[in-house]
């Protein structure tokens, strides 16, 4: 390749949406901190309120020491997932969104931890172990029989020659150094495939996201893959990376292999270079493999419900209806292209059409804020100050409020003289001070404390009222009561049923509410 080629190819990769993206993005050492702690060791996955919870206390420890971080866990989540830190996906088994880390975080993740634990030299076990890779696979691709023969026969002696050696002089264990290189050197191995069910994962998405595109665009009957999917034929799972994954995901489940793994660990755990390896790394590959089939199964239930779904858009025809909606999208777009020559963009069709979103605007036309502008240019004075008159006031509270306390002292009066008193009797001798407000606290009253007279005569009985104040106008305006023409100017009157009273109501702690 060329130095322009590559040139021209690392000005794509650093102007692109990968990881060298996620590195420029603002505070990406902090989103790189939190994230990697919290989503990139055991646990891959949590739901969003875990993760919320986890973050907001890390945010709060933050903002002590110094660093501005305004805003909220919920808001940078969002902006993680926008900026393609984080996936957020349904739960599967809760009714919630799970987060977990994208491709490209795990990349980052990577590249950030070898350069805090940078190689301090060439190792002779990466060498050791490129060269038996090679060898091993150069056998096994050799078509010749003659020469896999010689390779075997060789491989034979060579462990026959080890064989001797051992019983005549004991094993020999390998030096402590080079052992912990080997052992560093798989550690770093298996360090990189729990992130690789993160790129297997985010690949079958996108060939999900692609056939669905495939069915809905197709011009024609029917497509290659719709004739598959029609014949049973499960197109993820039989794609490159779905087998990829299938073989991948029988090994770890394989309980041979398991016991094989395990027993290694265990037996390495007890060797003199242990301690210098560090607990933690052995306990991280003692528990390696359940690890992975945790994130295996979760990969495998992933690809399953995508080929379910897509069957599902299949078998319930609707791709069809997506097909006749691109359909009706494309249509526009052909004429529009074809009458593109003769019709300038802004020539007005006479089409109102109203936009479901806001409508762009240009900058040219927002107008810049001046404070001068709206500040008031006279001096302020300072206002008079009124004495308060304690009989306005009160004249204003009856105009918004239902005088109770004047109407309980009225019920007791009328009490004081007789054993009972209905509301019309109560009005006799304490005429309606506030109009219709009035007979509707009588009511109230009688409702709470008083009782219905019942009978089969003289049940109702007719109030009456004088409109006043400003309530005279809504009064009229609604109708409320019969207008008196010989009553008087201003008196309506209205009936009611008819309520009495037994006891007066002064000792009643409750009358007010």
């Amino acid at each position: 390749m060329s130095a322009i080629a590559r040139a021209l190819e690392n000005r794509d990769l650093f102007g692109g949406e990968g990881v060298l993206a996620l590195l420029r993005t603002d505070n990406a050492p902090v989103t790189l901190g939190l994230l990697g702690t919290h989503l990139a060791g055991d646990v891959r996955t949590r739901t969003a309120a875990d993760l919320y919870d986890l973050l907001s206390a890390d945010l709060a420890e933050l903002r002590f020491h110094g660093i501005d971080l305004p805003r909220t866990a919920q808001q940078y989540c969002a902006t993680w997932v926008e900026q393609g830190y984080l996936t957020r996906r349904a739960a599967r088994t809760e009714r919630t969104e799970e987060f977990a880390l994208t491709e490209n975080s795990q990349s980052a993740l990577r590249l950030i931890e070898q350069l805090h634990t940078p190689r301090d030299a060439v190792t002779r076990s990466r060498l050791t172990l490129l060269t038996e890779r090679l060898r091993t696979l150069a056998r096994d691709t050799d078509a010749d029989s003659a020469g896999r023969l010689e390779a075997l026969h060789t491989e034979r002696d060579r462990l026959d020659e080890a064989i001797a050696q051992v019983m005549e002089l004991g094993a020999e264990p390998l030096p402590e150094a080079q052992a912990l290189e080997t052992i560093d050197e798989l550690y770093s191995l298996a360090l990189d495939v729990p992130s690789d069910f993160t790129r297997v994962r985010g690949e079958l998405e996108r060939l999900h996201r692609r056939l669905r595109l495939d069915l809905v665009e197709h011009e024609g009957s029917q497509g290659e893959i719709l004739d598959q999917l029609f014949l049973g034929v499960d197109a993820i799972e039989d794609s490159e990376a779905g087998r990829s994954f299938a073989a991948f995901h029988d090994m770890v489940i394989d309980p041979v292999q398991e016991a094989r793994f395990h027993d290694a660990v265990d037996a390495l755990a007890t060797r003199p270079f242990a301690h210098r390896f560090g607990r933690e790394r052995i306990v991280y590959l003692q528990s390696y493999l359940a690890r992975l089939q945790r994130e295996s199964h979760q990969v495998r239930h992933a690809m399953i419900d995508l080929s379910r779904s897509l069957r599902e858009f299949v078998r319930s025809r609707q791709f069809e209806e997506f097909r006749a909606l691109a359909d009706r999208l494309r249509r526009p777009q052909r004429i529009g292209l074809e009458i593109a020559p003769q019709v300038r963009p802004h020539t007005r069709i006479g089409v109102e059409l109203t936009l479901s979103t806001f409508t762009p605007r240009s900058v040219g036309q927002l107008h810049l804020l001046v404070p001068s502008d709206v500040t008031a240019q006279d001096d302020l004075e300072l206002a008079s100050t009124e004495v308060l008159d304690l009989e306005a006031m009160r004249a204003a509270i009856r105009e918004s409020e239902i005088d109770m306390a004047e109407l309980v002292d009225a019920v007791d009066d009328v009490l004081s003289r007789r054993s009972t008193a209905t509301v019309g009797e109560v009005l006799e001798e304490h005429p309606a001070t506030q109009g219709l407000a009035s007979i509707v606290g009588l009511l109230v009253l009688a409702h709470r404390h008083g009782e219905r007279v019942e009978g089969p005569s003289d049940t109702v009985e007719t109030v009456r009222w004088r409109l006043v104040g400003r309530r005279a106008g809504a009064e009229r305006e609604a109708g409320v009561g019969r207008a008196e023409h010989n009553g008087g100017n201003g008196w309506r009157s209205a009936r009611i049923s008819r309520s009495r009273f037994t006891r007066p109501l002064g000792k009643d702690s409750h009358v007010g509410e």
